[in-house]
């Protein structure tokens, strides 16, 4: 059933409560295609004419779950970057991959609308080349480190496109295979770090948290 009309200043709720519903079903269908108005408001309780008074058409609502859920990636990696930051490069850099691993946990229906999901919104840069605001935060740590003379010398671009891949790679394995004896994050991590980005492992934070758990980490997905 359809709710009430909103009483004046829940305007914002609604289209909070409308970005929620998209999402979901972004993440439930794993395809835009697949996620429809109708299905769209009819998860949010109200009716279409609701809908187009927070958003012209349906791709305007999905760029608006998409850039919503990077903005919120991107506050998350940053600020435990920032953070561990007063440790140096190196340590704003792991916090940040961290912070990435932590997030994907807490938030596994965002995480698959932003990337598993089918999506023909993307968020391109002026060259048409796909971006967001999270991975520009992670170019800039690597590039970060290399300027600490940190790691070895490279593209940071494209080290981050490596590293990326291999943090989507255990962010979903984590989850699909949660029987698997994972090692704990933060070795995880650092071999990323070592291997992809060419991190001396003596440039490790030496108070890194190397077993046990990790923050941003619940317990049950430690191996087991």
């Amino acid at each position: 059933m359809a709710r009430v009309r909103s009483s004046r200043g829940e305007g914002a709720r609604l289209r909070d409560e409308l970005l929620d519903a998209a999402e979901q079903l972004l993440a439930e269908h794993g395809d835009e295609r697949d996620v429809t108005i109708r299905a769209i408001v009819g998860r949010a309780g109200v009716t279409p004419p609701a809908l187009y008074l927070h958003f012209p058409d349906k791709q305007a609502l999905i760029r608006e779950v998409v850039v919503r859920g990077f903005d919120d990636l991107a506050r998350t990696t940053g600020a435990a970057a920032e953070a561990a930051g007063q440790a140096g490069a190196v340590a704003a850099l792991r916090a940040g991959v961290l912070a990435y691993l932590g997030w994907a946990e807490r938030y596994p229906g965002r995480y698959r609308a932003l990337f598993d999901a089918r999506r023909e919104t993307q968020l391109l840069r002026p060259d048409g080349t796909g971006t967001s605001v999270a991975f520009d935060g992670l170019v800039a740590r690597i590039a970060a480190v290399q300027a600490a003379g940190a790691a070895r010398a490279g593209d940071p671009e494209r080290i981050a496109t490596l590293l990326w891949a291999a943090e989507h790679g255990l962010a979903t394995l984590r989850v699909a295979r949660d029987r698997f004896p994972w090692p704990p994050p933060g070795e995880l991590v650092d071999g990323l770090l070592v291997t992809i980005v060419g991190v001396a492992p003596g440039a490790l934070p030496t108070g890194a948290p190397l077993g046990g758990t990790t923050p941003g980490f619940s317990s049950s997905s430690a191996p087991g």
